[in-house]
């Protein structure tokens, strides 16, 4: 069982709860880290149902989101000590957005919603963390659809990555046939390709048969 308060207070959600009140979750919830080998076998799947507290102690995951047409797919990676998914605990549609498996070796930890419900909303601090999370979440999903002024093809790009990565960080890919996003562009195929090759070219991006991968999206957008 998790014993390591040092362990329990740098997980997300967790900061600033006393030493004496995570034990005792521990003992209350018995709770344990599972440690699982690197596979490319998928750990959740898009559209399974999210009941319980997930949490990434140690390791990377990979993830993916199909779009439900199939048009696209977005890729990222998710380091440690990082919370899988906490906004789709509750509300509407209560499942995971992403599929995800292990890129490394991983450590995880998991909370049942019951528990969740029981134990650790009963804790102001744990509370507040969690509309903490819920609010920038919220926050950063909403400034990445408010309407732009869009001239350059360019920035209409730019704008419709912020849409699919809006909390992302570091290396991403979107696939996606260059017909099919010069659609979401409003552009034409000749001049997306212009604008992808001219990235690649400036080492912004490495562009391949139906996809493209983007180093830093942080410094990209």
């Amino acid at each position: 069982m998790v014993n390591d308060y040092a362990l329990l207070a740098r997980l997300p959600l967790f900061g600033g709860i006393s030493s004496t009140e995570l034990l005792g979750w521990e003992e209350a919830l018995r709770l344990n880290i599972d440690e699982l080998p690197s596979s490319t076998l998928p750990l959740i799947r898009q559209g399974d149902t999210c009941s319980q507290l997930l949490y990434l102690v140690e390791g990377e995951l990979k993830r993916e989101h199909r779009s439900e047409d199939g048009v696209y797919a977005i890729r990222t990676l998710l380091k440690a000590p990082a919370v899988i998914e906490a906004d789709r605990l509750f509300g509407l549609t209560p499942t995971y957005e992403y599929t995800y498996s292990a890129k490394t070796d991983v450590k995880m930890l998991s909370i049942r919603k019951a528990l969740v419900n029981n134990h650790l909303m009963k804790s102001e601090v744990f509370r507040l963390n969690m509309l903490n999370l819920l609010s920038a979440c919220a926050q950063k999903r909403a400034s990445a659809l408010l309407p732009r002024k869009l001239d350059k093809p360019e920035d209409r790009l730019r704008h419709f990555l912020l849409t699919l990565f809006p909390d992302c960080e570091g290396e991403v890919e979107l696939i996606i046939q260059m017909k099919d996003l010069a659609a979401y562009l409003g552009e034409t195929r000749l001049t997306v390709s212009r604008l992808l090759n001219r990235l690649h070219n400036q080492g912004s991006i490495s562009l391949g048969r139906g996809h493209f991968i983007i180093y830093d999206i942080g410094k990209f957008l």
